[in-house]
């Protein structure tokens, strides 16, 4: 694709890809002199040298240091600018821009005819799809009352069979059989 192509596509879009990077670029270099002139101010205030010869080696210094840091950081973000614009706002081959016809009604395809019919289709079954669904939920909640009835009348059986185990003579018969095995089995073993 060639570079005019490019633009124009990103005019299109309202992008200008070479202002993003001068911006970002711009930003970094805020944020570097800002960091460097709060280090000095406060270098300067906690060692008290202000007004000073001391404070116009410290300027020198911290300048030095500021020249190497952005020496540094202009090659890297150089290497950065590069890759940004070579391969994030590279347009691949053969690209082009889709018509926006605005009174186009269906969005998904521009070349796809419009059918009432299948319209009406889909707000029938999605109207019959609410329906099943509000269904399903009160029947959900029905087989939970169910459960939690059948679980209560469960419990209610059990009570009850204990209950008739416990008032049946045949519990004391059964506790005294259990006791004279128990003895029978130990006199046997000794």
């Amino acid at each position: 694709m060639e570079e005019g192509d490019s633009e124009a596509i990103f005019g299109a879009l309202n992008l200008n890809p070479q202002l993003f990077c001068n911006e970002v670029l711009n930003i970094v270099d805020d944020v570097l002199d800002e960091a460097f002139n709060f280090f000095y101010q406060d270098a300067s205030t906690k060692l008290n040298i202000e007004g000073t010869q001391r404070s116009q080696d410290l300027k020198k210094g911290v300048d030095c240091v500021r020249l190497n840091v952005q020496s540094v950081l202009d090659k890297q973000l150089a290497a950065w600018e590069s890759y940004i614009l070579r391969h994030c706002f590279a347009l691949p081959q053969g690209f082009r821009m889709p018509n926006t016809d605005e009174s186009n009604e269906n969005a998904l395809d521009p070349g796809a005819p419009f059918d009432p019919d299948i319209d009406a289709q889909l707000d029938s079954l999605r109207e019959k799809l609410i329906e099943v669904g509000k269904e399903s939920e009160m029947l959900n909640q029905e087989m939970q009352a169910l459960e939690r009835k059948s679980a209560v009348n469960v419990a209610g059986h059990i009570n009850e069979a204990v209950q008739l185990y416990e008032q049946n003579p045949m519990h004391e018969v059964f506790q005294e059989i259990v006791t004279t095995a128990s003895e029978l089995g130990a006199r046997w073993q000794s």
